[in-house]
């Protein structure tokens, strides 16, 4: 038997835990994670091993190592048997409102508080040996119930489902969540994060504990820094990003810039006032090549906070594209991430740090937009970021995403902009291949600062549109699409150019 306190014990003394869930029937998967130091495990029967003999074995190998074990049970139905063979919790799935909460909560503790039926024969009560007073007052101490939040509904219900009495923490499933809003696959949809909010106000509101789920060892510090009490590692993404990963095919022979990347989603972060019409045309022109993500970097006033974003919602291992604030935004997730970014595209960008003039510019701008001058700022931006005598057109696309990000992303945008440091010193560290695209008509973000943010990355390629000003997927798609097309594809974009 273990000597580590039962997880709500540790829980009530303020200590935040680290965990992985299971869902592949091998007990040696859990008992790695034991001897790895993590603290608990989610054993996944909804989704993964249901049968009774291979949910033994798995809570056999967590009590063996050390590890808290949780079980998220396919119904509430199960509950009994999960706390039966040893687990010392549950987490019940689909929960939508304070009525199934309640009825979670009753089905794992004995009467009076609940209504589990007794039997100390069980493994939990040391099949036989366990006093029948002592283990019921010990299963009451020790039991945690999390319920999960994985539709609109339990959004809506959250401040009643995190205060029924019983609950100790509550997990939203965001794949579940996402899909029932209509954003399937979207996790990183702002509705969405917005759900996720809303219940974790809620439950903390309630004095409740807050779990989520992490694919990577960045996303869970993230979410340690965010407050959250139990952080789980989605382990079956993670191997599987990782066989991925070591699956990938080696670089060519002769080309200046790596192979290609061909697995690895291409992450986009746009630049201040874009959103993803800056890339529809360009996405257009490049063609299926490879599953694409948006990010947003509207959400954060500081550099650093919106690079933290990104790495939360991001996949395991991405290719990463960013446009003028969004190519800052992505030199800093690429400083803290490195191992999670395959290759690195900065367009119309740069690692310099502000300006006198451009601090004084944009104070100016915060200045009028809080001051209710907000569209005459986004007209005077849609126009000044594009190559001189631009298609009308391109103007109202530029006024159209400044409307859609808002005067409040706006004047984040601005104070992240303010904030934002000198990050030439780190250009030398960025070992991953990259690639750095000017405007030839760019007066916003001149070519000599992409030469010499070419020239500080160790791997770097550099091309220039000619045609382009500051918005180059919009004002050149086909060619953008052409040049990151073939540094994806491993060709240097020099070539044949």
């Amino acid at each position: 038997m273990s000597g580590r306190p039962p997880l709500r014990a540790r829980l009530a003394a303020g200590e935040q835990l680290l965990g992985v869930i299971v869902r592949m029937p091998n007990e040696a998967l859990v008992e790695l994670a034991g001897l790895a130091g993590l603290d608990f495990v989610v054993v996944d029967t909804e989704h993964g091993p249901g049968d009774q003999v291979e949910l033994l074995h798995h809570l056999l190998a967590a009590e063996a190592t050390g590890l808290s074990a949780l079980v998220r049970v396919a119904d509430r139905g199960e509950v009994l048997r999960a706390l039966d063979l040893g687990a010392e919790g549950i987490v019940v799935p689909h929960v939508s409102s304070a009525a199934q909460a309640a009825e979670a909560a009753r089905a794992a503790h004995y009467p009076p508080e609940g209504t589990r039926g007794l039997a100390t024969y069980t493994r939990a009560g040391r099949y036989g040996l366990a006093d029948p007073v002592a283990h019921v007052r010990a299963a009451g101490e020790t039991t945690v119930v999390v319920v999960m939040v994985e539709d609109a509904a339990g959004v809506e219900s959250a401040a009643e489902i995190a205060s029924t009495p019983g609950v100790d923490a509550v997990f939203v499933g965001p794949a579940d969540l996402a899909h029932d809003l209509g954003r399937t696959g979207d996790t990183a949809a702002p509705e969405v994060r917005g759900a996720i909010e809303r219940v974790h106000v809620a439950a903390r509101a309630a004095g409740r504990k807050v779990l989520t789920i992490a694919g990577d060892v960045a996303t869970a510090r993230v979410q340690l820094e965010r407050g959250s009490d139990l952080v789980v590692y989605n382990l079956q993404a993670m191997l599987a990003a990782l066989l991925g990963e070591l699956a990938a095919p080696r670089p060519r022979p002769g080309s200046s810039v790596g192979g290609p990347a061909a697995r690895e989603p291409l992450v986009l972060l746009p630049g201040m006032l874009g959103d993803a019409a800056l890339f529809e045309p360009f996405l257009a022109a490049l063609g299926a090549r490879r599953p694409v993500e948006l990010g947003r970097i509207d959400l954060d006033d500081t550099v650093g906070g919106a690079a933290d974003s990104v790495l939360a919602s991001a996949p395991a291992r991405f290719c990463l594209l960013g446009h003028s604030l969004g190519g800052i935004v992505a030199l800093e997730v690429a400083r803290r991430a490195p191992e999670r970014v395959a290759r690195l595209v900065l367009v119309n960008s740069t690692a310099r740090p502000p300006r006198p003039d451009q601090l004084a510019d944009w104070q100016e701008l915060r200045r009028r937009v809080t001051a209710g001058q907000f569209a005459a700022v986004i007209e005077e931006l849609a126009r000044g970021n594009l190559a001189p005598g631009a298609d009308e057109r391109l103007v109202g696309i530029g006024r159209a995403m400044g409307r859609r990000v808002g005067p409040d992303g706006l004047v984040r945008e601005l104070d992240a902009q303010a904030g934002r440091e000198d990050l030439r010193p780190v250009l030398a560290s960025l070992a991953m291949p990259a690639l750095v695209v000017s405007g030839g008509r760019d007066s916003v973000c001149p070519p000599d600062a992409q030469h010499e943010l070419a020239a500080g990355l160790p791997w770097a390629e550099r091309c220039t549109i000619a045609v382009a000003g500051h918005l180059a997927p919009l004002e050149a798609p086909d060619e953008l699409a052409r040049a990151v097309g073939r540094f994806l594809d491993g060709v240097s974009p020099a070539e044949g150019w």
